[in-house]
Order: structure tokens, then sequence, then C-alpha cells
């Protein structure tokens, strides 16, 4: 499974590397629509209910990250983002996506995740799919792949202090 996640990453960046560069696209899939109001959200207390994702993804809305589905329900999505958001860190999905595109009521997407905690930024590539099924995100699939500066050069979105 490392090396699919690994693969993924590199074959996602390779695409970024590669793309010429063009004006930013508005954010106007329901994917990149939700990490704006997720990243508003993330800045302001209280706001990450279910009620609140329920706006945007079914009730039974799953979230898989490198294989592993870590969220399933509505109410599991606000729970596991209100510990995310009361551990103190600073953390934005950056919208627009580098690359993003609808198909087959699919969602693919790749972007940048940059965070702050303790003093220390973080800075991750991301890579998957979103399912909508009537008009709301159903499920959301990731692999992700941390960038380390010692050892490859960050992306121009991260953060650097």
């Amino acid at each position: 499974m490392k090396k699919l996640t690994l693969l993924a990453c590199a074959a996602a960046a390779a695409l970024g590397l590669a793309a010429p560069a063009l004006a930013e696209k508005p954010a106007a899939d329901p994917l990149s629509k939700m990490f704006i109001w997720w990243n508003q959200a993330f800045k302001t207390p209280g706001a990450y209910t279910a009620e609140n994702f329920a706006r945007h993804f079914t009730p039974d809305a799953t979230l898989t990250l490198e294989g592993r589905t870590v969220i399933n329900g509505v109410d599991q999505w606000a729970t596991h983002f209100q510990k995310i958001q009361a551990s103190g860190a600073d953390v934005e999905i950056v919208v627009p996506f580098k690359e993003v595109f609808e198909k087959d009521g699919m969602i693919y997407n790749y972007h940048v995740i940059r965070s702050r905690r303790n003093g220390q930024v973080s800075c991750a590539l991301a890579a998957g799919h979103a399912v909508m099924r009537d008009g709301k995100i159903a499920s959301i699939t990731l692999v992700r792949h941390t960038l380390d500066p010692a050892r490859e050069p960050l992306d121009p979105q991260c953060w650097t202090k």
C-alpha cells in the first residue's frame, strides 16, 4: 500500500509540475466549495457540527485516507474535525485545487494541505476523489504525502513560517 501511495503522489506531483502556469480557475465544483466552507469553519469555534456537515455530505459519508476508512457519517465528520480544531493546530486546504475535474458523478482532485502545530509548519500533497450522490458528497478518498524540506522541494503553496 505504501508503494501505491507514493506512486499516486508522485504521479500527481509530476502532473502538477509539468502543467503550464494557468490563471486560477474559480472553485465551482461541490468538493472545492465544501473545502472553502471547511477552511472558514476551522477558524470558527462551534462551526463543525453534524448539521453543518450535512449541508455538504450525505448522512453516511465516509473519509478514507491511505486505504483506511477513518470517518463514517456526518456525526463522525463533526467529531473528528472538532478534535483537530481544539488541538490548537492551524490547518488549511488550499483552494482552488492544483487540479480538479468531474466525471461520472466523481470529482478528482490534487491539492495542498498546509498546517502549523506547536510552532512547526507542515505541508502535504493530497490526491484522490469524491463520490457524489444526490448533489452531496458521499465519500472522499485521499492519499497524502507529507513533504520533507530536507529531502525534497516544498510546493509553492506551502507555508514556510
